[in-house]
């Protein structure tokens, strides 16, 4: 069986010094070694979303955006160089670590062949991994444009995209809340009208539904890494602070 050494960075070295915590999506389906690499990930300051097969993969893709892939190529239902392959088109593409048990020079080519920028062997230390995932990330998210600072609601798909692509999918009453803020460039709705457009009623110490609400919200922004664009405004209500867009 694979282990994974767990390794502690300083804070520094963890989060990049100051930067957006980077977004993995781990995909392995030995559940020891996905489990151990996930955690060691985690304690250094990293959002790790598990997959264990391609189905899982797919799934993951579609719901959120990620700055790096980190792809086992032996899966129950799918290989490794063809998820790679997947994502070269994607205009949110996340840097790809191909990380196997194949060691031929054959398996290395066809990895970076298939968009791979970093082809790694098992089994690999956590110091290694860590410091090849804040690195690739770093070159990622320098060579992205700058990003807009516009916030978009898609009714469609019933989620909210940050500006750097991160996905908050939304309840149908999230939904109606945030649609009332669309075009009012930051300035605040009065939180017993906001309350009456879900069909609350009036706020007040018996009637905490908005409350509810906007508490579900922001633990949705800070589950993506996010701070939250809502804000209370004493005597005046809630905020969307930045510019928001309807799809």
């Amino acid at each position: 069986m694979l282990s994974v050494e767990c390794i502690m960075l300083t804070p520094s070295q963890a989060y990049g010094g100051g930067q957006p915590l980077t977004r993995i999506l781990l995909v392995e389906d030995d559940d020891d070694l996905r489990e151990g690499l996930a955690e060691n990930l985690r304690l250094n300051g990293m959002l790790v979303t598990e997959a264990d097969s391609g189905t899982a993969f797919h799934a993951a893709r579609h719901s959120k955006s990620f700055d790096v892939a980190i792809l086992d190529v032996n899966l129950p239902d799918a290989n490794g160089f063809d998820l790679a392959a997947s994502m070269v088109g994607d205009a949110m593409r996340p840097g790809v670590i191909m990380l196997t048990a194949r060691t031929g020079q054959a398996d290395r080519i066809r990895g970076y062949a298939e968009g791979a920028d970093l082809y790694m062997t098992k089994p690999v230390a956590g110091e290694e991994l860590l410091l090849a995932v804040r690195n690739l990330a770093r070159r990622i998210q320098r060579a992205v444009p700058a990003a807009t600072t516009t916030w978009k609601l898609d009714l469609l798909l019933r989620r909210l995209v940050s500006p750097d692509g991160r996905l908050i999918n939304l309840s149908g009453r999230e939904i109606l809340l945030i649609e009332q803020f669309v075009g009012k460039k930051g300035e605040p709705i009065m939180r017993y009208a906001l309350s009456e457009i879900l069909g609350y009623g009036t706020p007040g110490p018996e009637n905490r539904a908005l409350d509810a609400v906007l508490r579900r919200l922001r633990q949705k922004f800070s589950d993506a890494g996010l701070e939250a664009p809502l804000t209370s405004v004493n005597n005046l209500g809630i905020r969307f602070i930045p510019p928001l867009t309807m799809t």
